[in-house]
C-alpha cells in the first residue's frame, strides 16, 4: 500500500511508531470510563492519550509502539490522577465581583440588587482581565473545560486564553417580544459573528431565564442555535417563581388548559393562574432537547425531572451558589440521582460563590445527598462522574475525536493531579480514597495537563 493511498482503517490498526511519549504514573488513576487503576500509568503523545492501564502493561505496550531512539519521559505522581475536571456552569467575567459573593442577602432579589450595584461600577474595559483571572483559577484547581456564559463580548476569550476546552455561551437577556424582533435578533447576529471570529473552543447561546425573556426569544433562539450547530444553556428552575403547582400530574394532562394559547411570557401564564412550571412552559415552546443543559434546577418537581430526562437535558448543579443567592431551597439531589437524570457540577461565578473549584461544590453535593436520604454506596462514584464525564456530556464533548472527561486511548489528554493520601491495600481503602477526593479534594490539585501540555505545575515533578 502506497503512502498516497493510506486507508484510515489500516492506519488505525497500524499506527506510525511513536517518537515522543510522556508517561504519567500514579498509585491510583480514575479513568471514569473504566475501573479505577492501581499502580497505573497514562501514556500521552501529542494532544492524545495513547494507552492507559497498569504501569507494567503500558510500558510493555509502548515497547511495541515506539520507534527506535524515541523519547520516553516518566513523571510519577504520588497521589491520584483524574481526567481534567469540568465546570458545567460559570460566568468567568464576574471573577472580580467576589465581594458580591461574600455578602449576605435576604432574598434572590436582594442578591440581584447587590449584583447590579457592583456590575455597574466595573463597566467596559475590565471584563477581559477579570474573565482570564477566573480561567486561571480554574486551571489551577484542575479544571480543563467549562460552560462559560458571556454577557460582555470582551470576556469571550477567557477559555481560549488558557487553552481550555468547553463552550463560550453568548447570554441573551432582558428582551420583550416586540424589541426582540426589531432589535434583538440583529444584535445577536452581530455578537455571534464577533465571537466566531475569535479563536474560541466553541460558541453557544444562553437564553438567560424565563423571568428576563418573553416568549419570542425562547422560540427563536433554539432554532437559530440548531441551524448554526450551537449548543444552548439556560438558567432554569432557579427561583421560586419558576415552580409548578401540580407535581403529580403529567404535563400531557396539566397543559390542556393553556398549551394552545399564545402567551407573551411565562409571567403572563403565571398571572393567569395556570400553575405550570417554567420547565413545562419551555418544553411546550420546543426550547429543550439533548443539545441543551440547564443551570440550577432547584425548583424542578417530579414532572419537571421527567421532562428533563425525556428530552435529554442535563442539569448543572450549583449548591453553594444557591445558598448565597437565596434560591429558597436546595436542589433535589436525591431525586435526581435515584431517578437517573444527567448531572454535572458548576460553581457559578465568584459573584455568587466562594471559589471556582468544582470540588468545593462536590463536597456540598455529597452532604446534601446524604441529608436528603440518598443511602446507596455509589455516591462518590456518581459525583466523580458528574465532575468529569457528566460535564462533558452536557457540553456535547463526551464522544468523538476530541472527547474529554475521560482517560482512554484516543481521548484528549486532559489530566489533573490531586495531592491526597492513597490507600489501595483493600477495597475499603480504595473507596475511602475516592471519598477523600470528593469530600476533601478541593485545593489539592498540584498539576494540570490540557491537550497533552502542562499548563500548571505546583512542584508536582
Amino acid at each position: 500500500m502506497t503512502d498516497d493511498s493510506i486507508d484510515p482503517l489500516y492506519a488505525a490498526a497500524h499506527p506510525a511508531p511513536l517518537t515522543d511519549v510522556t508517561l504519567y504514573s500514579a498509585p491510583m488513576i480514575i479513568p471514569v470510563t473504566g475501573p479505577v487503576i492501581l499502580d497505573g500509568a497514562v501514556a500521552v503523545s501529542g494532544a492524545r492519550v495513547v494507552h492507559v492501564g497498569t504501569r507494567r502493561w503500558v510500558l510493555d505496550a509502548l515497547r511495541q509502539d515506539m520507534a527506535p531512539h524515541a523519547r520516553l519521559e516518566e513523571r510519577h505522581w504520588h497521589g491520584v490522577i483524574t481526567p481534567g475536571l469540568i465546570n458545567a456552569h460559570t460566568h468567568l467575567q464576574y471573577t472580580d465581583m467576589a465581594d458580591v459573593g461574600q455578602g449576605s442577602y435576604s432574598s434572590f432579589h436582594d442578591w440581584e440588587l447587590g449584583f447590579d450595584r457592583v456590575y455597574e461600577t466595573l463597566g467596559d474595559g475590565s471584563w477581559k482581565a477579570s474573565a482570564e483571572r477566573g480561567a486561571r483559577m480554574m486551571v489551577e484547581a484542575g479544571t480543563t473545560a467549562a460552560a462559560d456564559i458571556v454577557t460582555d463580548a470582551e470576556a469571550a476569550g477567557a477559555l481560549a486564553a488558557e487553552g481550555m476546552h468547553g463552550v463560550a455561551y453568548w447570554e441573551v437577556m432582558n428582551w420583550r417580544n416586540d424589541d426582540w424582533r426589531t432589535v434583538g435578533l440583529g444584535r445577536l447576529v452581530e455578537h455571534l459573528d464577533r465571537m466566531r471570529r475569535i479563536d474560541l473552543p466553541s460558541v453557544g447561546i444562553s437564553p438567560h431565564a424565563p423571568y428576563t425573556l418573553e416568549t419570542g426569544p425562547f422560540v427563536d433562539l433554539p432554532d437559530i442555535a440548531r441551524q448554526l450547530d450551537m449548543r444552548l444553556h439556560i438558567h432554569l428552575a432557579e427561583t421560586p417563581m419558576e415552580a409548578g403547582e401540580r407535581e403529580a400530574t403529567l404535563s400531557t394532562y396539566s397543559t390542556a388548559s393553556w398549551r394552545d394559547d399564545d402567551w407573551a411570557s411565562y409571567q403572563q401564564l403565571k398571572d393567569a393562574g395556570k400553575g405550570a412550571s417554567a420547565i413545562q412552559f419551555l418544553d411546550q415552546l420546543g426550547s429543550l432537547g439533548p443539545d441543551v443543559h440547564i443551570a440550577h434546577g432547584v425548583w424542578a418537581d417530579a414532572e419537571d425531572r421527567r421532562i428533563l430526562r425525556q428530552r435529554g437535558v442535563g442539569v448543572a448543579l450549583c449548591p453553594r451558589s444557591n445558598r448565597i443567592t437565596v434560591t429558597g431551597k436546595d436542589a433535589p439531589i436525591r431525586e435526581y440521582l435515584e431517578e437517573g437524570n444527567l448531572l454535572a457540577v458548576g460553581t457559578d461565578s465568584l459573584s455568587s460563590s466562594p471559589s471556582l473549584d468544582v470540588l468545593d461544590d462536590a463536597a456540598m453535593l455529597y452532604d446534601l445527598a446524604r441529608e436528603q436520604g440518598y443511602t446507596r454506596d455509589d455516591l462518590t462514584h456518581r459525583i466523580i462522574r458528574m465532575l468529569t464525564l457528566g460535564g462533558a456530556q452536557e457540553l456535547g464533548m463526551h464522544v468523538g475525536a476530541g472527547r474529554i472527561g475521560q482517560i482512554n486511548a484516543g481521548a484528549t489528554a486532559d489530566l489533573a493531579f490531586f495531592d491526597i493520601p492513597v490507600y489501595v491495600a483493600t477495597p475499603r481503602g480504595i473507596e475511602d480514597t475516592l471519598d477523600v477526593l470528593v469530600r476533601h479534594g478541593a485545593g489539592t490539585n498540584r498539576a494540570t495537563v490540557i491537550s497533552g501540555r502542562v499548563v500548571y505545575n505546583d512542584r508536582a515533578w
